[in-house]
């Protein structure tokens, strides 16, 4: 089932073997896909993109997560993609760009705004596309990511309210694991923020 935007074709995959969720995204009625966080790639979600007509065009990496590794090394022997991450120590002979800060891509014929989740990691990234925002596993519905400490936890907080919080409220949030939300819930319902609004 593909999720309401206007300008985008966006096709959650849920995998039951790692719990998360992959997201293939691409312009309305393109052939390019940019894929969030591959973690299995089985004949179901291949499938989708051959019935979607869909070609492998980039792939983001939120936090690069072990579990990802047999998903990459699979993707690359079908298809000839580009890694967007926020570091090169990823298992695939594919050009791999590097981010180092908050950069715009054009990516799949739409804009794409990277952001990073400093000073909490240096390898993390959000991104934002039009009215979404893929989170990976730093920030779930109401919860965060797992931290060391409570300080890793306090520091991720303030990252969020920094780099998050200023898009628009309406901005859908769309996390690997967990289901979606908005901006404006997490802002007002999630007890990591709502204490001192």
């Amino acid at each position: 089932m593909a999720l309401p935007e206007p300008n985008l074709h966006v096709i959650p995959y849920f995998s039951p073997e790692s719990e998360t969720t992959t997201y293939i995204v691409s312009r309305r009625g393109g052939s390019l896909a940019m894929l969030i966080d591959p973690v299995h790639v089985n004949r179901d979600f291949l499938h989708i993109l051959i019935q979607h007509e869909l070609t492998v065009h980039t792939v983001c990496i939120t936090h690069p997560e072990s579990y990802m590794r047999h998903a990459l090394r699979t993707l690359q022997k079908i298809f000839d993609f580009r890694v967007i991450a926020g570091t090169m120590e990823l298992p695939v002979s594919n050009p791999v760009r590097q981010l180092s800060g908050e950069e715009t891509i054009d990516c799949c014929d739409f804009e794409m705004r990277a952001i990073p989740v400093l000073p909490h990691s240096r390898s993390s990234y959000l991104y934002h596309v039009e009215s979404l925002v893929f989170t990976g596993s730093i920030v779930h519905a109401g919860t965060l990511g797992d931290t060391a400490n409570a300080f890793s936890e306090a520091l991720l907080v303030a990252t969020v309210k920094d780099y998050l919080f200023p898009l628009p409220e309406g901005t859908l949030m769309l996390p690997s694991v967990g289901p979606p939300s908005t901006l404006k819930a997490e802002q007002t319902l999630s007890p990591y923020y709502r204490e001192e609004l």
